[in-house]
């Protein structure tokens, strides 16, 4: 089905509510707390600003981090701010509850990052991490909604 990365891409502009469940190998359990603020660039592509609350293991406080999303064709692509290189690249599929999902592999070095983007009917998305190598072991578990 096209137009469906279109219609997500269409609806991130603006702020959002951010809450991430943390499961680190190393560093333990955590949580990040906070928000995420999508703003148009010149270029067309929208740019994630994370900015918030992080608690993992006996650590807390202020963290953020910078995304940039692109539309190309019917892909969505999150890139890092920067260098542009890829991280992911979303082709979606409708799903029978009236929302939307895609999965993509990204292999860096030796570290593979397994991510699951979930779209939903009510207009929230969760965006799920596996993250795997030989000094890497964490699942991120966001979830977006409208504040």
């Amino acid at each position: 089905m096209t137009g469906i990365a279109r219609s997500i891409f269409e609806a991130l502009p603006g702020p959002w509510t951010l809450s991430r469940e943390i499961e680190d190998g190393r560093f333990g359990a955590g949580s990040f707390t906070g928000t995420a603020t999508f703003d148009a660039q010149p270029n067309g592509a929208l740019l994630c600003r994370e900015e918030g609350e992080l608690t993992l293991g006996a650590w807390r406080g202020p963290a953020w981090r910078r995304w940039v999303y692109a539309l190309e064709e019917d892909v969505l692509v999150v890139r890092y701010p920067g260098t542009l290189a890829e991280l992911h690249s979303f082709a979606f599929i409708a799903n029978s509850n009236g929302g939307a999902s895609a999965r993509h592999v990204h292999l860096c070095g030796a570290d593979r990052y397994e991510a699951r983007f979930e779209w939903r009917d009510d207009a929230s998305f969760q965006l799920a991490y596996r993250v795997t190598g030989p000094a890497k072991d964490y699942r991120l578990n966001t979830f977006l909604t409208r504040p």
